[in-house]
């Protein structure tokens, strides 16, 4: 599929599915980044069992929420706590389909408690239950950590993100639908005020590597997570704002559409 056909096609999954903010701790009343964009607003804070670790009938009550869309367009999480929501997402993608993900923790870990799903271990949950997720990109990490799932992982460190082309040269020439997450929390506090510690990756590296990935693979969908619940003052809010902004911009930019 053509470049131009791509985005045609992403083109008409965006806009019948645009934007989903998923509120659970009230982080993005605090932001306008979405207001004229028609973003869909699900209200999840009446969901108990949702923090950091999800339980089945939390995970069951989301599903529902969500049931009536499909994996496509922009799926805003809220903060880093709820990262497994990703996990979700991936579950409604049908066919075969690679993952990019940038963090800058590896979530990959084993639960602690059973099989729980949880925003530290959602990775492994779907390497693990998902049949159609052939391989996972992951950019941030160090790659020791990063590949202990040998061929089915790819590691990508922050340094080559600043290098033009890093991700094409990752990537096999698979021809399977990516799905991008972004967690906030791989950028440095300049770009995003997060409640986890922080990489020192600049945001025009990390949508530089999204415009790169769309340029040579089909979206499917994007998810971006990585807010700060307690932020105080209005620097730190302005500043997430702003970045949900131009992450927004970007992604419509390269599916072809205009960000007002």
């Amino acid at each position: 599929m053509g470049l131009l056909e791509n985005k045609k096609l992403e083109n008409k999954k965006l806009e019948n599915n645009n934007i989903v903010i998923m509120n659970f701790t009230g982080a993005y009343e605090k932001q306008e980044f979405y207001g004229d964009l028609g973003a869909v607003w699900l209200d999840l804070r009446d969901i108990q069992g949702t923090n950091c670790y999800c339980d089945e009938e939390a995970e069951a009550a989301i599903k529902e929420r969500i049931r009536p869309m499909g994996p496509f367009g922009i799926h805003f999480l809220d903060s880093g706590n709820y990262h497994y929501v990703s996990k979700i997402w991936l579950d409604k993608v049908e066919g075969e389909f690679e993952l990019l993900v940038f963090d800058h923790h590896t979530d990959m870990q084993m639960p602690i408690f059973g099989n729980i799903l949880s925003c530290g271990g959602w990775i492994q949950a779907a390497l693990d239950t998902n049949t159609g997720l052939k391989r996972v990109y992951l950019a941030g990490p160090s790659c020791m950590e990063a590949e202990a799932d040998g061929k089915r992982v790819v590691g990508i460190n922050e340094e080559e993100l600043k290098v033009p082309g890093c991700i094409s040269r990752h990537m096999e020439d698979s021809g399977l639908p990516l799905y991008i997450s972004l967690d906030k929390d791989i950028l440095n506090r300049s770009c995003a005020v997060t409640n986890w510690d922080q990489g020192e990756t600049q945001l025009e590296d990390v949508l530089a590597c999204i415009k790169e990935a769309a340029s040579c693979r089909r979206i499917i969908g994007v998810d971006v997570c990585g807010e700060e619940p307690e932020q105080e003052g209005i620097r730190a809010s302005q500043i997430n704002q702003n970045t949900n902004r131009e992450i927004i911009c970007k992604l419509m930019e390269v599916c072809g559409i205009l960000c007002p």
